[in-house]
């Protein structure tokens, strides 16, 4: 037997075990819906803050450009911007696990 051979059987093996274990849909288990409802609020609560610093940081860029120091006040408005996209990346990304 050659080492394709044994490659080859490995992989029939592994598809058919494969095709064999379950995969049940996920459930959220009994008692735990005050866990998403916290989830849910501490999403909210990141899109505001994150909101509220976009306009902030809006205002600082405004302010400092008429003063000449617009390139110390970009990052204030760049890193909100961040920030909400590593909370809708981490909602999409738990969502797409949870297959929701």
């Amino acid at each position: 037997m050659s080492v394709l051979d044994v490659i080859q059987t490995a992989s029939d093996t592994a598809v058919n075990l494969a095709g064999v274990i379950p995969d049940p849909d996920p459930q959220q288990p009994p008692g735990t819906e005050g866990v998403t409802t916290i989830l849910a609020w501490l999403k909210w609560i990141g899109y505001v803050v994150v909101g509220g610093a976009i306009i902030v940081g809006g205002i600082l860029i405004a302010v400092s450009f008429r003063r000449g120091e617009g390139h110390d006040a970009l990052p204030k408005i760049l890193w909100p911007m961040a920030g909400a996209i590593v909370i809708g990346g981490g909602a999409a990304l738990i969502g797409i696990l949870a297959g929701v």
